[in-house]
This record gives C-alpha cells, structure tokens and sequence, in this order.
C-alpha cells in the first residue's frame, strides 16, 4: 500500500467508479432519444421534483449513479463532494481538510443532482483524486 499524505472515507475505487459513472451519464444525456423527442417539455413542477431527487429516473446510467451515490455514508458523500470541489480548483489539494470541513457543513447533500449537474464533474473527481496521490490505474480492474 503507497502512504498517501490524504485520507479519504470514500474508497478510491468507489470514486473512480462514479467518476466513470457520471461520464456515461454526461454521454447519455447528450444523446436524445426518440422517446425525448415525443415528451412534453417539463413543467415547472416536475422539474422542482427533480432537483429534490424525489423522482424516479427511467434513465438506467443515472439510477444507477443516483443510487451508488445514496449507498454511501454521509461521511463518504461528502468526501465526494470536496472532492468535486479540489478538482474544480475551488481548493487546492493541500486544503484537503478545508474542502472537507466546507462539505461537512453543506445542509442538504444532493450530491447526484449535483454531480448530474456540474459540467465535467468526472473530470474534476478524477483530477481530485489525482491531486491527492490516488492514481486511477491502481484501481482498474484488469
């Protein structure tokens, strides 16, 4: 095992996993189906209950995130979310702690939503995590 000067809950593999989930994600969302093209736009209603996450997705990849991110502990949720944020730039990965501790007092963790919604969110998480001495090849399977 490489000493890493940073800890994380989340288990890198996992964050690898969703960082490759929310590219699938970003991949399928660009592509409209033929059942997109025959809906009703949303109404103002449906799209409030989507940004609650209260809303069953017919869409298999975003369920599939929605849900590996919902099993995850809190901790490991907000972990992801820090994460999300040293990739972005908004701290750098020496200010682990500080990204951490801002997840920590985010209210109302949405963190699918979030990442749904975040142009290039895989790319952040896995620069992130990169940044933080986890190299993605340790955690390919082969």
């Amino acid at each position: 095992m490489i000493p890493r000067p940073f800890d994380l809950v989340i288990n890198p593999e996992t964050a690898f996993q969703i960082a490759e989930l929310v590219r699938e994600f970003d991949a399928s969302d660009m592509q409209p189906t033929s059942a997109d093209a025959d809906a009703p736009p949303a109404s103002m209603d449906d799209m409030s209950l989507i940004e609650a996450g209260t809303q069953a997705s017919a869409d298999p990849i975003e369920s599939g995130l929605t849900a590996t991110i919902n099993d995850l502990s809190i901790d490991a949720q907000r972990d992801l979310l820090a994460l999300l944020w040293v990739g972005r730039g908004d701290y750098p990965a020496a200010d682990w702690s500080q990204a951490r501790r801002q997840a920590r007092h985010t209210r109302h963790l949405h963190v699918a939503q979030y990442l749904e919604q975040t142009p290039l969110a895989s790319d952040y998480l896995v620069q992130a995590l990169n940044e933080l001495g986890y190299d993605q090849e340790d955690y390919e399977n082969d």
